[in-house]
């Protein structure tokens, strides 16, 4: 009985060693992307600062304006990843927000940025 405990117990320890070793070799620990300082949506950093024509889940934006380049919408938007502290002109589902402030480059939603807290 104590031989199958033991027994047991080195496959288990066994397993634990060889499971991390089966990461694929392409992952390097340089790939992983840094997230920005405070919570932000998760995987949405690839996007942040870059202008388009609508605003996909998990961002925010910053600023407005007009744009002949996106057909038949009549705006492009700079996206942002939420992240605590950041002024955006939209507040993001599961986000709040702590302090606003007037402005003009948030176009006719209104004359609001807001300061988001998540």
């Amino acid at each position: 009985m104590l031989r199958r405990i033991t027994t047991v117990l080195a496959l288990a320890v066994v397993s634990l060693v060889i499971v991390p070793a089966t990461i694929p070799a392409q992952a390097s620990p340089g790939s992983a992307e840094t997230p920005p300082q405070g919570n932000s949506a998760p995987g949405t950093l690839g996007l942040d600062g870059t202008w388009a024509c609508s605003v996909p889940s998990g961002y925010t934006w910053d600023q407005v304006e007009p744009t002949g380049t996106c057909g038949s919408l009549s705006y492009r938007y700079r996206l942002r990843t939420p992240v605590n502290g950041l002024w955006a002109c939209a507040i993001p589902f599961g986000w709040s927000y702590d302090s606003l402030r007037a402005t003009s480059v948030c176009g006719s939603t209104g004359p609001y940025q807001y300061r988001l807290l998540g």
